[in-house]
């Protein structure tokens, strides 16, 4: 019999959850479908089983109080009998949501049709939206009747604890990539390189005032700044103010294959996430990290939640406290003189999907077992029906 996982996210997929991706695409005992509220970049992330069930979001169109209104009526949204008619369709032994708040979706549905939820937490989703009042009571639902929570590093899980998830049913699960298809650093030029969305956690503005504070001592070089997000006005305000124009470009989003060979050619990363004033953070540690090492990039990060996990201290890594431009413009200046590579050793060993996919599939195969061990929770007893 074909076991099958559904796994559940928001847009499907964004360049910045290319761990998602990897996960889905890995599978060897479950057979992977998708259910997302919408698709972006197919063409750059290519997968056939998947189910896009768009949800109103908003309260400025007709179809967000139609389906209010229905809700209120039958106690079902038009939204919820078509997830119940995909996994009509699909009948998934487990469903593995990415991100809380599609997790705080899913949750009675799942407990309905009785399969088990697997919700994923990565960031905002645990540090914040818990505590925040619109969220908590949904947060409360999730955390009492979810299966497993994952997190993908110590400091992530007590995050994830923190917010209310039961020890007993919280785990760790790391980011996992392919570290063998990852080509090998071969710097041209002088790039100093920044990829990230510009929010305040990722530390855009400390690597812009880093790289100011250094130039001095390593004149010919350029930083590039891949991402967009929120922070960009603050970030060209900084680069004007520091009249850095002539040196710092803004490169917009890239696909992730440019990413990588930008990565490939660039002499130092630097990633200097800190913890933002409402209390975000890095959920563990952002996977260009990961992507640097298997390359050899140089890296410039911060003491930042997991990431000294993931990026342990070795040559051509340099870790500096949040915040602390003066170190970091110092440790800026040494990696774009000293030209050392980054390790890929540690990802091999400990982010490498050929191992990590196994240990998600025994999560999943013991959920399903513990399931079938009881017959009033036995697949073939699920309740799919009401679609």
């Amino acid at each position: 019999m074909t076991l099958r996982v559904l796994h559940a996210t928001d847009a499907f997929l964004t360049r910045s959850e290319t761990f998602v991706y990897t996960y889905v695409t890995a599978h060897r005992r479950f057979e992977a479908t998708v259910l997302c509220h919408g698709r972006v970049n197919a063409a750059e992330f290519p997968f056939l089983r998947v189910y896009v069930a768009a949800r109103p979001t908003t309260r400025r169109t007709p179809n967000y109080w139609i389906a209010a209104a229905i809700e209120r009526t039958t106690g079902r949204s038009p939204w919820r009998r078509l997830v119940e008619r995909i996994l009509a369709a699909v009948r998934p032994d487990v469903i593995h949501a990415h991100f809380g708040p599609i997790g705080c979706e899913l949750i009675d549905i799942a407990q309905a049709a009785r399969i088990p939820l697997v919700t994923s937490l990565y960031g905002v989703d645990a540090a914040v939206l818990p505590r925040l009042p619109q969220w908590r009571e949904a947060y409360a639902r999730l955390f009492a009747g979810g299966a497993l929570f994952l997190a993908e590093g110590p400091e992530m899980l007590k995050k994830v604890v923190a917010a209310g998830a039961p020890r007993a049913r919280t785990a760790l699960q790391p980011i996992a990539i392919r570290p063998e298809r990852y080509p090998r650093w071969a710097p041209e030029g002088d790039t100093i390189l920044f990829v990230g969305r510009f929010v305040e956690k990722k530390g855009l503005l400390d690597a812009i005032a880093a790289f100011a504070d250094a130039r001095d001592r390593m004149a010919t070089a350029r930083l590039v700044i891949v991402g967009a997000g929120p922070q960009e006005a603050a970030a060209r305000a900084l680069v004007a103010g520091r009249q850095l124009g002539d040196v710092v470009d803004f490169a917009g989003m890239r696909s992730h294959d440019e990413v990588i060979d930008r990565l490939r050619r660039a002499r130092v990363l630097i990633h200097p996430s800190v913890t933002a004033a409402d209390g975000d953070s890095e959920g563990g540690a952002p996977t260009i990290l990961l992507e640097a090492q298997a390359i050899g990039t140089p890296i410039v990060t911060t003491r930042h939640a997991d990431i000294p996990n993931v990026v342990p201290p070795g040559p051509g890594v340099w870790l500096c406290d949040e915040r602390d431009v003066a170190s970091l413009a110092d440790a800026l200046a040494e990696a774009f003189q000293r030209q050392q590579a980054s390790s890929s050793e540690y990802v091999h060993d400990h982010h490498s999907i050929d191992r990590l996919i196994g240990q998600l599939e025994d999560r999943y195969q013991t959920l399903v077992d513990w399931d079938a061990a009881d017959p009033s929770r036995a697949g073939a007893e699920r309740d799919y029906a009401r679609a």
